[in-house]
C-alpha cells in the first residue's frame, strides 16, 4: 500500500482531531439541551398540578373545579391545565373525572394500575407514549378528608419540545459535517503552509551536487526544528565538501607527480629503442613500454582535466557556436584514423544550427565520443556523424556499427573507470574515464546524453542541446 503524504497525512490527522472534538461538543451540547428542557418541562407539569389542586373540590365523592369563570386569568389558566386531566378513586380504582383530550387518547387505567400509583411517591412522573406524541404525566395522592383518598393526572404533551430538538439535532448534524469539510480544506491549507518551509529546504537541497558542494541551505534564524535539520544538513555537507575537496587535491596531486617520472621513463625506453643494438625482441619489448607509458599518460592527463574540471578551475567560454561546422571540422581531423581501419566515416549536417559554448570543449566532446565510436568498431564498418534540430532542440548523433553496449551496462557508461567488457583490442581501451569527461562537458552547456545499443548491433550516442538560433 502507497504511504500517504506527509500533507495528506496532517490534513486527515487534523480533521480527525476536529470532527472529534465537533462531535464531543455537539453531543455534550445535545445532552445537556435535552436534560435542561426535559427538567423544565416537568417542572412547569409539576408546578401546574400543584396550582390546579387548589382549585379541586370533592362532594359526595365527586371532583369538582371551583374558580371564577369570569375571571379570564383563571379560566384561561383551568382550560390549560385540564386538558389532560382525569381522577381516580384510589380505594376503588373507578375513573370520576377525565377530560376530553385524555379521554381521545384512550388513557384508562385499571384498578390494580391505580392502587400501583397509589404505592408510588406523592407526585411521580412518567411519559406515555401515544399517536399525536410523547404526552408526560404527573400522578399526584391527595387526601381531602379523612378516608378519602384520590389520584390525579395532569398532562403536558411533549411534541412541540420534540420537535424542536429534532430540528436542533439536524442543524448540529448539518453544521457538524460542514464544520468537518471545512476542517478538510482549512487543515490542507494550514498543512501546506506548514510545510512550506519544508519543500523550500528539500528544493535547496536537490540543487547541491557535487559541482557546488559550497552551496547551504538558508537559516530562517528562527530556532525551531527547521533551523536545525538545515543546520546539520549544513555540518554534514560541509564535511562532505572537505572530504571530496582532499580526494580531488590528492587525485591531482597524485596525478602531478606521476607525470615527470613517467616521462622520464618513456624518454629513457625511447634511447634505449634508439641507440641500443639489441635484438629485435628486445625492441619489441621497448616499443609495448612505449605504448603503455603513452596509455598512463593520456590517464594522467584525463584524471588532472576531471579533477580540475570538478574543483570549478575550469571555466567555458559562452558564445554562438556554429555545431554543424564544428563537427565537419571534427570529421575530417579524425578521417586518417577512420581510413586506416578502412572504417567508413561520414557526416551530415544539411541545416546550419547554432548552440551557445565553449568551441573547443564541444570539440573534445564530439572528439571523445567518435573516438570510443572507431574504437569499438571493426576494420571496415561505418561510423557516421549526424546534425539536426527539432523545434528547439539541436541534436549530434553519434552511430556506429561496432560490438554494441549491453543494455545493463548503459546506466553506468558515464561513471568513472568504468568499462564494458568488448571485443576491443587491449590497446584500444580506454581507462573509463572519457565518457565521464564527455558527461561533464554536455552538463557544462545544459545538454543531455542518450545511449542506445545492444550487443552486436552497434550503438548510437545522441547529445541535445537547445537551440541559440539559426545559422
Amino acid at each position: 500500500m502507497k504511504p500517504l503524504q506527509l500533507r495528506t497525512s496532517l490534513t486527515l490527522a487534523y480533521s480527525a482531531i476536529l470532527s472529534v472534538v465537533l462531535s464531543a461538543v455537539g453531543i455534550g451540547f445535545h445532552t445537556l439541551m435535552v436534560r435542561q428542557l426535559d427538567a423544565s418541562a416537568t417542572s412547569t407539569l409539576q408546578e401546574k398540578a400543584r396550582a390546579l389542586h387548589g382549585y379541586l373540590r370533592f362532594a359526595n365523592g365527586m371532583p369538582e373545579l371551583a374558580y371564577d369563570r369570569s375571571d379570564v386569568d383563571e379560566a384561561a389558566f383551568i382550560n390549560d391545565a385540564t386538558r389532560y386531566y382525569q381522577v381516580y378513586d384510589s380505594t376503588s380504582g373507578r375513573l370520576l373525572a377525565q377530560s376530553p383530550g385524555m379521554e381521545a387518547l384512550g388513557l384508562h387505567y385499571t384498578p390494580q394500575e391505580v392502587a400501583e400509583f397509589q404505592r408510588q411517591p406523592a407526585t411521580s412522573t412518567h411519559d406515555v407514549q401515544t399517536d399525536s406524541g410523547r404526552l408526560r404525566l404527573t400522578t399526584s395522592v391527595i387526601t381531602p378528608s379523612s378516608g378519602e383518598e384520590y389520584v390525579v393526572q395532569v398532562g403536558e404533551t411533549l411534541a412541540a419540545m420534540d420537535r424542536a430538538l429534532s430540528r436542533v439535532d439536524r442543524l448540529l448534524w448539518i453544521n457538524l459535517l460542514a464544520g468537518v469539510l471545512l476542517s478538510l480544506l482549512l487543515g490542507r491549507w494550514l498543512a501546506g503552509r506548514a510545510l512550506t518551509p519544508l519543500s523550500s529546504l528539500a528544493a535547496s537541497t536537490e540543487r547541491i551536487g557535487i559541482a557546488n558542494l559550497h552551496d547551504r541551505l538558508a537559516n530562517r534564524g528562527t530556532g525551531d526544528e527547521l533551523d536545525r535539520v538545515a543546520d546539520a544538513f549544513n555540518q554534514a555537507l560541509a564535511r562532505v565538501e572537505r572530504s571530496v575537496g582532499e580526494m580531488r587535491q590528492f587525485s591531482a596531486a597524485l596525478a602531478h607527480e606521476l607525470r615527470t617520472p613517467i616521462a622520464i621513463l618513456r624518454g629513457e625506453a625511447e634511447l634505449e629503442l634508439v641507440h641500443a643494438a639489441s635484438s629485435v625482441e628486445r625492441r619489441e619489448r621497448l616499443a609495448s613500454q612505449i605504448d603503455e607509458y603513452d596509455r598512463l599518460t593520456r590517464l594522467i592527463n584525463q584524471i588532472l582535466t576531471l579533477a580540475r574540471a570538478e574543483a570549478g578551475e575550469i571555466a567555458l567560454a559562452s558564445q554562438p557556436v556554429a555545431l554543424g561546422e564544428l563537427a565537419v571540422s571534427v570529421v575530417e581531423q579524425i578521417e586518417p584514423v577512420a581510413s586506416a581501419r578502412n572504417i567508413a566515416l561520414t557526416c551530415s549536417a544539411p541545416e546550419p544550427v547554432a548552440v551557445r559554448g565553449d568551441a573547443g570543449w564541444l570539440e573534445r566532446l564530439l572528439l571523445i565520443l567518435l573516438d570510443n565510436a572507431i574504437k569499438f568498431t571493426p576494420d571496415g564498418g561505418r561510423v557516421s556523424v549526424d546534425v539536426s534540430t527539432t523545434g528547439t532542440t539541436a541534436r549530434l548523433k553519434v552511430a556506429d556499427t561496432g560490438s554494441g553496449i549491453p543494455l545493463d551496462a548503459i546506466p553506468h557508461l558515464f561513471k568513472r573507470f568504468y568499462r564494458v567488457e568488448a571485443d576491443a583490442p587491449r590497446q584500444n581501451t580506454g581507462a573509463g574515464l572519457g565518457l565521464a569527461l564527455a558527461k561533464w562537458i554536455a552538463d557544462r552547456h545544459h545538454a543531455t546524453i542518450e545511449v542506445n545499443g545492444q550487443p552486436g548491433a552497434g550503438t548510437t550516442v545522441v547529445v541535445i542541446f537547445t537551440v541559440l538560433r539559426e545559422a
